[in-house]
């Protein structure tokens, strides 16, 4: 049986992100080198991360404004061409300054595409199914890391670091020529869309399931701004990336001098809890959708709470089955928490301003990413340079995100009317 539009539309996304993650945490295996190169200590790594969440976190909202204004396709199309030079750039850059920019510039450039992806999953799926397609596109948030650790623990020694980003810049060409084929605007304008299957995604859009849950009714992006549950998810989504950010970013460098792990050992085991993490993901948009309903933070916080623990009992533990068990479980929890977190905006967030109010929230997020790499650096810094001081700071920061999840966030399922896509009106509360 052939695949409908929709799931190749969803498909291709998933192949771009996975590709945006692949050059994006490149950079953390080849840290060690770029630091014995330029002489660079954790807290300048730490400044070197954090470029890139400086001009990423600056371009979410106009890139949701673009997406929403003239269409999500030229959006991404564009992102795709600019961070694809931007990685290649990588390659050549001399000293701390010029990777700064590069990387400052390569941030810039990507951020505008995942408000734009979340455009494209409003309009080809319907409320009832956007949890479990968004889910499997955020899955490339754990599983491009996993390959990028695998894969750059074969390509730097055989090719070195500067001459990886150059390989994994030309990759973005498959890229572009995918997104050009596969992506439209929205399901009336895709050329391969049938009648049939548009006909079927009006009539989910209408369904009563498709309107079960309350949906903001907000006009422009600026009464959007003024609704609570935004600014929750907002801040939800900074707090919960101090952990997620911090710990994609600093976990190599931790396995290498704290478990003491080889780079070939480093790539193998560092991509197992984001294998499995690629899973909980997928999973949670389902589970999600399915059981879930106008309850979604129980799993959310469920999940944060078991996943914490096995965090915590991997910088305890020494035995390496006993520390890497709990570390793939912490990677399948946190992971899925991730992914129900991000079922919530959208189905909050109306259609027509899914693009900036996703890049809003997603701003919040980035920040985190921002916060975290700098901080992390100095704490380990502070420490004698022990890179598991950095822990500290993301076991931390889960526990505000889950408080933050549990007082903050109020679900309320809307009462479905005989009227199609009648949104409940709502002043905020949550989520």
């Amino acid at each position: 049986m052939f695949l409908k539009t929709r799931h190749t539309v969803g498909l291709t996304l998933l192949f771009c992100y996975l590709v945006a993650w692949l050059d994006r945490m490149a950079i953390n295996m080849t840290l060690p080198f770029m630091a014995q190169e330029f002489g660079l200590g954790p807290e300048k790594l730490g400044w070197v991360l954090s470029a890139f969440f400086l001009g990423y976190s600056m371009s979410q909202v106009p890139g949701g404004m673009m997406a929403d204004r003239v269409g999500p396709r030229r959006v991404i199309l564009v992102a795709l061409v600019w961070w694809s030079l931007f990685t290649a750039a990588t390659g050549v850059v001399g000293g701390l300054a010029s990777l700064l920019a590069v990387r400052f510039l390569f941030g810039l450039g990507e951020g505008v595409f995942p408000a734009a992806v979340w455009k494209v999953i409003g309009q080809f799926f319907s409320k009832k199914d956007r949890g479990t397609a968004n889910a499997l596109v955020l899955s490339s948030v754990a599983l491009g890391p996993a390959i990028s650790l695998l894969l750059l623990s074969q390509m730097l020694p055989v090719f070195g670091w500067r001459a990886s980003f150059y390989l994994l810049g030309g990759a973005g060409v498959l890229c572009v020529l995918a997104a050009w084929w596969q992506i439209s605007d929205s399901p009336e304008t895709h050329p391969r869309m049938a009648r049939e299957e548009l006909e079927q995604f009006e009539r989910d859009t209408r369904s009563e399931a498709a309107n079960s849950e309350q949906t903001l009714d907000r006009g422009s992006f600026g009464d959007l701004l003024r609704s609570p549950a935004i600014w929750v998810l907002f801040f939800v989504a900074l707090v919960y990336n101090l952990t997620m950010y911090g710990w994609l970013n600093w976990l190599p460098k931790y396995l290498m001098e704290v478990k003491g792990l080889s780079l070939g050992k480093t790539g193998l085991l560092g991509s197992l809890p984001f294998i499995l993490g690629g899973v909980g993901c997928m999973l949670a948009g389902y589970v999600s959708d399915r059981w879930f309903r106008g309850r979604r933070k129980w799993l959310v916080l469920g999940c944060q709470a078991v996943g914490g623990v096995c965090l915590y009992l991997f910088t305890r533990i020494e035995d390496p089955v006993q520390y890497m068990v709990a570390q793939c479980l912490a990677g399948f929890l946190l992971f899925m928490a991730a992914g129900a977190i991000w079922a919530l905006p959208m189905i909050l967030l109306p259609t027509r301003l899914m693009g900036s109010g996703a890049g809003f929230i997603n701003t919040g997020g980035q920040i985190g990413g921002f916060l975290t790499n700098i901080l992390i650096g100095y704490v380990i810094k502070w420490n004698d340079n022990d890179a598991a001081a950095g822990f500290q700071v993301m076991l931390g920061a889960l526990v505000v995100a889950a408080v933050l999840v549990g007082v903050g966030i109020r679900e309320r399922p809307a009462v479905p009317t005989s009227t199609p896509n009648t949104l409940s009106p709502s002043t905020g509360g949550g989520a």
